[in-house]
């Protein structure tokens, strides 16, 4: 546990100004969603969490040698602190982007009401978004140019952006919702799971990668 909380410190040092620079950025524009959408505020702070979470492979992207490279531990180790480390991204970016929504509508502004479930479920997509885009890169970062890795990074928050949090997706979204019990927190579970399951399965590329 402690050489994971060690490659999770690394890289937040790595990314600290662009976390905070991001909070900030998406913060206010996340206000300006949050006037009519409780969805589309927490929704954009996701998709800042997502590209936040691409940024730590494309530091190392960068480096003559990898500086994980260079420090004893297991493939499971660094791969498990990446992981975890996007998830506390997403964990921080949609709790902010809930406690915007909350501290305006007690202001008295903003339209329409907080479903909880639906929030849920969005935020469990994300996950999900965000395990298939962590994965991506541990199978095609030391593959591919930085063109490519651009695009990588962008698809998963934009299919958040475009595709769940348009007002038509949100709709079919809820009417899903109503049909079993807590169907929001089933989906985020669902999408936490998939980080488990994307760290197996980064794990056996990096394994088989590196002929472990």
């Amino acid at each position: 546990m402690k050489q994971i909380i060690g490659y999770m410190k690394y890289d937040y040092i790595n990314i600290k100004r662009g976390i905070w620079l991001t909070a900030a950025v998406f913060g206010v524009v996340s206000v300006v969603f949050s006037l009519k959408s409780a969805v589309g505020a927490v929704g954009y702070m996701l998709f800042g969490a997502l590209i936040l979470a691409s940024t730590m492979f494309i530091k190392q992207s960068v480096q003559t040698v990898a500086f994980d490279a260079l420090v004893p531990g297991s493939t499971f180790q660094k791969v498990t602190a990446r992981y975890v480390g996007s998830f506390l991204m997403a964990a921080f970016c949609g709790l902010a982007g809930f406690l915007l929504v909350s501290l305006v509508r007690l202001a008295g502004f903003g339209e329409g009401k907080v479903d909880i479930q639906l929030l849920s479920a969005v935020a469990g997509i994300s996950l999900f978004l965000l395990a298939v885009q962590n994965l991506a890169f541990y199978a095609l970062l030391p593959m591919m140019g930085m063109q490519f890795v651009n695009l990588i990074r962008m698809v998963p928050g934009f299919i958040l952006f475009f595709g769940v949090m348009n007002e038509k997706t949100q709709e079919i979204l809820s009417g899903f919702l109503q049909y079993s019990s807590n169907p929001g927190l089933v989906i985020l579970g669902m999408g936490a799971a998939s980080l488990l399951v994307g760290i197996f399965l980064s794990c056996l590329i990096v394994r088989s990668r590196d002929g472990e």
